[in-house]
């Protein structure tokens, strides 16, 4: 299943843009892909603390039971690069830990943005009067880090470049509900947003997934189950 990101709503053209994120849901992991035109080898841009800077790719954010923009859930994240010490200027971050690439991190503490002046409204940050960006972008520091439970590869393409991710849902606290209870017979057992955006959060692309239990059923499933029949809803599975 993918979602979309608006398109022309960063600044510096296509090489800052974040086209879409993915995902799906397959024999216990959760798979991501990414597609945007920021290269894995990273970017030369301005920001809203030095007029040139080199940026890096941002780690997968992903909020489970919660959103960044509320500031609830619990927060996990994936390396995309190696990286350690402070990465931006922004003197509000830090400190900063060893993050590598592919590796999981539960308890992150993501570094928000640096281009404040970004599009406030693709979407919203949380907190649209501020006139500061607090997208999450490179994991800061964290609780644990754990091995073997995720991964991550990048690929080249010839229009875009895409990050690809994988994380077993149960090292995020995560399971698959598939008792009739939601419609299409298949959700998780909590709530999960998934995020990228660039180091300088220029743009940003999220994706929502809700909790089996607050999915509204359809109307064909409700009649069945109203009339006595057991409703055993069509497993969905979604490939990128």
């Amino acid at each position: 299943s993918w979602c979309l990101d608006p398109y022309n709503d960063a600044a510096g053209g296509n090489l800052f843009e974040v086209y879409k994120i993915g995902h799906a849901i397959e024999n216990g992991k959760l798979y991501v892909s990414v597609k945007t035109g920021f290269p894995i080898g990273g970017a030369r841009g301005g920001d809203s603390y030095d007029n040139r800077t080199w940026f890096s790719p941002g780690d997968l954010y992903l909020n489970v039971g919660g959103m960044f923009q509320t500031g609830n859930g619990t927060v996990y994240g994936i390396g995309t690069t190696d990286h350690s010490g402070d990465r931006t200027k922004d003197p509000n971050d830090g400190p900063w830990e060893t993050v590598y690439d592919g590796k999981l991190y539960i308890g992150s503490n993501f570094a928000t943005g640096t281009y404040e002046t970004y599009p406030t409204n693709t979407p919203s940050d949380g907190n649209n009067s501020d006139n500061m960006n607090n997208y999450p972008t490179l994991i800061m520091n964290y609780l644990t880090k754990v091995s073997g439970s995720s991964g991550f590869h990048y690929k080249d393409g010839w229009n875009y470049n895409e990050y690809f991710y994988w994380v077993d849902l149960a090292a995020i606290g995560l399971d698959v509900c598939e008792d009739g209870s939601c419609a299409g017979g298949t959700g998780l057992t909590q709530s999960l947003q998934i995020t990228w955006a660039m180091e300088c959060g220029n743009d940003l692309a999220e994706c929502k997934i809700e909790a089996c239990e607050n999915e509204v059923p359809e109307p064909s499933t409700v009649a069945l189950v109203g009339a006595g029949v057991l409703a055993l809803g069509k497993r969905r599975r979604f490939r990128l």
